[in-house]
């Protein structure tokens, strides 16, 4: 039985009348604890759909709502959450785009007229926003045939505030390139690209924002503004009413704001004049909009508002409300907004019970003053919270609900776990496949599909939900996947600017000048034009991209610029080789030894594997899911497992590392779990405690917080094997410590450790299974070139439920600092602030207090003593101190999810390694989380602290994809994972390359090993050569016209895509991809295909370079000696005009050298194919 069933049926003893079946407006549903609300509203929902907007106290209860309302049967089209919008009111950042994107969707819904639910905090259900009619008007419509001029589109989109972009990725963009526009719509999933054919839309498709790729057609497409707040019909009459209010309030402010009051002001008017959106716009809604309406007023007399526990609802408007107008407030004594409207975003809370039917839900059976119930219900639903983890008393209410001949419904995630517990009490529960009414579900105990994490009784009805919460002691919510788009990679090319390093795989390092085009044979071509040491300058062929690389390497030094002429490059190259060997050849080494020693393979997941992983209460993301797999993969082996997980800061690497353990410890193995920090250890063991505690595991921990009388308990536990898991520092290393039965060792941030730990652990590798964490990002080609070796997972998926850290980057203000604090510790969370000196940490700690008196301070810094620095730490972990100020001692290690505002002063003065530690601080929950870097406009910043406060700006959006910032730090990465020793190679030639060289290496190692026979010396094979592909030297006007592709950093891109493509096939998807994007491709397009595509056959058969010109091809061969005899023999009686002119084929030709080259290529093909089929037979 599915909890869709019984839900509806509960649903069917609580209707919800009608509107105009009753005169009553306002219904009270009482005594209804919180794990029963979401459940019955769900049934009632099924019963009779209508719109619906649940109002809450709190996000976290939105989330849970959300997820019980579709474990209920509450399809996920009908389900929508409302997030709050006008979060940018607080500062001048951008708006979220995502977010926002969800709200409108919202918004929308309860404007239509189909049935849907909604669910919002309280203060996003009193924000203002345009009226339904508004919503209506703007909101506009496409299907194919419909007729409209594409720029008349494209003004209509800007017109409802979407941002032109290239290439679209975040809801809210759009782009145009000739008759194809790109749109990503507010609300949808995916963007949508329109085709036309003159003014007539041709066809609307579907495309993935990662790959840029159509994914399938769409019928239609309705178009809703992507702000709330729309630009004035009138900008100036407007500005002119702008400019009059800031006379009159101007006059009343001193110099400094008022100053500042008319900079910020005159900017605006300046964007209300050219009738661009910005950042700043929302602040003017109530004068743009002054009919803005409450979104209680989107659902209109026949839809439903829900209040979850009204006096709560009315605490948090009331909280929204304060926190608001003192946040606008302050900013309008500041001078940075006119200050006569700062108290008209939000709608009055009582606005809630105003225009729509109300039910009333709570326990607590008491109402504000606004809200007067019609009718009182009495539901009775009692909580079963007082039975979580107690297996006794859980079982003597099973008797008492059994004996008072109660329908017993257990819905939990764990089915099989679920029938053994019960089974000990002689408790059977029956599944039922279908339920249409609780009048034919008989008492008894029946099992359910679904842990809605928290149980509830209904006396008066004799039906009892139990729940994994009440069986297991476990209480967590599995919730619904928040939508979030995929990170892309940037390629290497994409983003070349003038001035940039490049490396030519045969030339050297360079400097990119541009793109520039040049005639050749009459014929125009366009070139990277490059400029050496000595003033040289090397124009290369576009078509000859592959040759090319972006310079990169993981330090900050620049590298020297070769020559043109000389052997400088080909030295250099041959050392990074022979570097490259040694690393292949040590891994190999390590490689060779595990394969020799055997272990006891792992056996299949048992049932209590798939009960505990049905506990993780998010939705694994894809990466993870394959790290999991691989995890598994290696334990079902003979030999021990050396993995090593890479991802983000919070992105669910502990959830693999937790599967493994229980995995080795359900086999009979004993697990340990090492950390860099003491801290860490305590979260680890938290976190093991709490996920695998209630399978009855046995864990202990070693750290110095631990007294002599528990280490000496904890030490013989794992001697003789009680001990099943232990978490502790790099003291688990210790030869005191000894170990029943180890089996699998978990390391956190390796990296961390000294050199001993290393060298112990490195001996380990060889004798247990070691699984390793980091959260040092890395790229994913070196994770490729080494992944036969050192077996890498990448985990770069962000977690359901993350949203993007808002990153804030601006000069000092104490009013900005204590503003941050004040809205942090108004939604009960913590708060982090980093200032990276010891030498005047207790001053800044003095003036924390000062401007924040209410706010509990720590004071932590490496300088303290372990007695100092232990309780301030463990005071911030337990919650017991609001705001921990700290040097860079907190960049590794602290994981607590309710720390979600980080506050960096002198932030010029941190790497950009640091700040990106520091920023993942924060943001590990379903929070908004914030990082505020702040720098003092009195000190003069280098280019480089500017730089690299940009950089931290620029990748604050997860969903905006890998920026170049995140790259580099990749390269670091890299560096970290090969060892400090190979950085100067690397730096020599650039990371790509050394990969390159790396991946060579690594098959040529790998050769070796496969062929133990294989000793080397003389008629060794070459490793393979990075090569080329061969080179086609013919007239042809072989490029990408400005006119089809205008930004040259794109046409730069698929220049790149075509020449590196391996094969034919590849090309034809990257020739697929850019019709997809870009239109019917022009001939100069077609023919730069063609001739990738005859460089690619070249290859395939031998050639290395084809030269036209003067009406006839000179072919050269690799290898001429290697092709057998009998291919001349009958090429020349095939083609009688060709001939051998020395080293070359000789193939003359009249008309179109292209033409003639593909002709070439399919004749000598066809020969070598005869020739093979010949040799086969024989």
């Amino acid at each position: 039985m599915r909890a869709a069933d019984w839900s509806r049926a509960l649903g069917e003893l609580f209707p919800i009348a009608q509107p105009g079946s009753a005169s009553r407006r306002t219904v009270a549903w009482e005594s209804i604890c919180g794990e029963a609300r979401p459940v019955l509203l769900a049934g009632a929902y099924l019963s009779s759909p209508r719109k619906t907007l649940v109002i809450v106290p709190n996000v976290d209860r939105a989330l849970k709502w959300q997820a019980k309302l579709l474990l209920c049967g509450v399809s996920r089209e009908s389900v929508r959450t409302l997030p709050n919008g006008l979060t940018a009111l607080f500062d001048d950042d951008p708006p979220e785009f995502v977010a926002l994107s969800d709200r409108i969707a919202a918004l929308q819904a309860l404007a239509d007229d189909d049935p849907v639910i909604v669910v919002a905090t309280a203060s996003a259900a009193l924000e203002r926003t345009l009226p339904a009619h508004v919503l209506r008007e703007v909101t506009f419509s496409l299907k194919p045939g419909v007729r409209i001029e594409p720029q008349a589109l494209t003004r209509r989109l800007l017109k409802l505030g979407y941002e032109h972009h290239e290439p679209v990725r975040l809801p809210g963009h759009f782009s145009r390139r000739g008759g194809i526009i790109d749109v990503f719509v507010m609300g949808l999933d995916s963007p949508v690209r329109i085709e036309m054919f003159g003014n007539e839309v041709e066809s609307l498709r579907s495309f993935d924002s990662v790959t840029q790729r159509s994914i399938g057609k769409v019928p239609g497409v309705s178009f809703a503004p992507s702000r709330e707040t729309l630009l004035p019909s009138d900008s100036g009459q407007f500005v002119d009413m702008l400019r009059r209010s800031l006379e009159l309030e101007a006059a009343a402010l001193d110099a400094t704001y008022r100053d500042s009051l008319i900079e910020h002001i005159e900017e605006d008017v300046r964007r209300f004049e050219s009738r661009e959106y910005f950042d700043r716009l929302d602040l003017y809604r109530p004068l743009i909009h002054p009919d803005a309406c409450g979104v209680v007023d989107l659902i209109g007399g026949d839809g439903l508002v829900v209040l979850d526990e009204p006096l709560e609802v009315e605490i948090a408007a009331l909280k929204a409300q304060e926190e608001m107008d003192q946040a606008l407030k302050s900013r309008s004594s500041r001078g940075e907004m006119l200050q006569g409207y700062v108290s008209d975003f939000l709608a009055p809370v009582e606005h809630l019970a105003e225009n729509a039917p109300v039910l009333a839900m709570g326990s607590m059976n008491a109402y504000p003053d606004w809200l007067t119930p019609d009718e009182r219900v009495a539901v009775e639903a009692n909580s079963l919270s007082s039975l979580h983890g107690s297996p006794t008393g859980l079982t003597k209410s099973l008797k008492q609900w059994k004996s008072s001949n109660h329908r017993i419904v257990f819905a939990t995630d764990q089915a099989n776990r679920s029938k053994a517990v019960l089974a000990k009490v002689d408790f059977f529960p029956q599944p039922v496949e279908s339920l249409d009414g609780l009048g034919e579900l008989k008492p008894g105990v029946y099992l359910s599909q679904g842990n809605l994490a928290g149980g509830f009784a209904l006396p008066q009805h004799q039906v009892t939900v139990v729940t994994d919460a009440e069986l297991f002691g476990v209480a967590r919510l599995r919730l619904p996947q928040k939508r979030f788009l995929e990170g892309s990679p940037v390629t290497t090319l994409l983003d070349l600017k003038a001035g940039d390093f490049v490396v030519h795989i045969q030339f050297g390092i360079g400097r990119y000048h541009g793109l520039a085009k040049r005639s050749v044979d009459g014929v125009e071509k366009e070139f990277l034009f490059l400029e050496y040491a000595a003033g040289d300058k090397l124009f290369v062929p576009t078509d000859q991209l592959d040759r090319v690389q972006k310079y990169l390497n993981p330090g900050d030094i620049e590298p020297k610029v070769n020559r043109l002429r000389g052997t400088e490059w080909q030295k250099t190259i041959s050392k990074a080789r022979e570097d490259a060997r040694k690393v292949a050849a040590e891994l190999i080494r390590l490689y060779a030894q595990r394969t020799l020693v055997h272990r006891r393979q792992y056996g299949p997941d048992t049932p209590w594997q798939q009960e505990m992983e049905a506990t993780f209460p998010w939705v694994e993301t894809p990466s993870q899911l394959a790290a999991i797999k691989d995890v598994k993969r290696d334990l079902a082996q003979a030999w021990p497992m050396d993995r090593l997980i890479c991802g983000d800061v919070g992105y669910g690497k502990t959830e693999v590392a937790l599967r493994a353990a229980f995995k080795a410890v359900q086999d009979g193995r004993q697990v340990a779990v090492m950390c860099p920090t003491t801290i860490l250890s305590e979260q680890h063991f938290r976190n093991f405690q709490e996920r695998l505690g209630p399978f009855d595991v046995k864990i202990e921990l070693l750290n110095r917080f631990r007294k002599a009388s528990e280490r000496r308990e904890t030490l013989a536990m794992l001697k003789s094997g009680d001990a099943e898991i232990v978490i502790g520092t790099h003291a688990l290393l210790s030869q005191e410590i000894v170990f029943k039965n180890l089996g699998l060792l978990i390391v956190d941030e390796e990296q961390k450790f000294g050199v001993k730990q290393k060298e112990t652990l490195k001996k380990l590798r060889v004798e247990v299974d070691v699984l390793s964490m980091s959260a040092t990002p890395i790229p994913r080609t070196l994770s490729m070139a080494l992944m036969d070796l050192r077996q890498m997972s990448l985990i770069n998926d962000p977690p359901p439920g993350r949203l993007p850290v808002r990153t804030v980057v601006r000069p000092y203000s104490a009013e900005s600092v204590r503003e941050a604090i004040l809205r942090e510790l108004s939604r009960g969370g913590q708060v982090f602030y980093v200032f990276n000196r010891v030498q005047g940490i207790y001053h800044v700690a003095e003036k924390l207090r000062n401007l924040v008196p209410t706010a509990r301070i720590g004071v932590g810094h490496g300088q303290m003593a372990e007695s100092e620095l232990e309780p301030v730490m463990m005071g911030f972990l337990e919650g017991e101190i609001d705001v921990l100020l700290s040097t860079t001692i907190i960049e590794n290690g602290l994981d607590i999810a309710n720390a979600n505002t980080l506050i960096v002063e002198n932030a010029d003065r941190f790497g950009l390694s640091q700040l990106y530690q520091l920023r993942g601080r924060v943001g590990r929950s379903d929070s908004q989380a914030y990082a505020l870097f702040f720098f003092h406009p009195v000190r003069d910043m280098d280019d480089d602290a500017l730089a690299r406060l940009r950089a931290i700006q620029e990748f604050a959006d997860l969903g905006a994809g890998y920026s170049l910032a995140f790259r580099d730090l990749q390269i670091r990465g890299a560096g970290e994972i090969l060892g400090t020793r190979q950085h100067g190679s690397m730096a020599s030639v650039g990371y790509e390359l050394y990969t390159q060289l790396i991946q060579e290496a690594v098959s040529e190692e790998r050769a070796k090993l496969l062929d133990p026979s294989h000793q080397g010396g003389e008629g060794e094979p070459e490793p393979a050569k990075i090569e080329p592909l061969p080179t086609l030297d013919i007239p042809v006007a072989a490029l990408i016209p400005e006119s089809y592709i205008p930004v040259a950093a794109q046409r730069l891109h698929y220049y790149q895509r075509i020449v590196a493509s391996p094969s034919s096939e590849v090309l034809a998807e990257v020739g697929a991809e850019i019709e997809d994007r870009y239109g019917h491709p022009p001939d100069t397009v077609r023919a730069m295909m063609r001739v990738v595509r005859c460089r690619i056959a070249m290859r395939d058969v031998g050639i290395s370079k084809v030269e036209g010109s003067g009406g006839r091809l000179a072919i050269s061969f690799a290898d001429r000696a290697a092709i057998s005899p009998m291919v001349w023999s009958l090429l020349s009686k095939r083609v009688r005009e060709c001939y051998f002119s020395q080293t070359q084929l000789i193939w003359p030709f009249s008309g179109d050298a292209l033409a003639a080259t593909e002709r070439m290529i399919t004749e000598l093909q066809a020969v070598i194919e005869q020739v093979e089929l010949v040799s086969a037979a024989d």
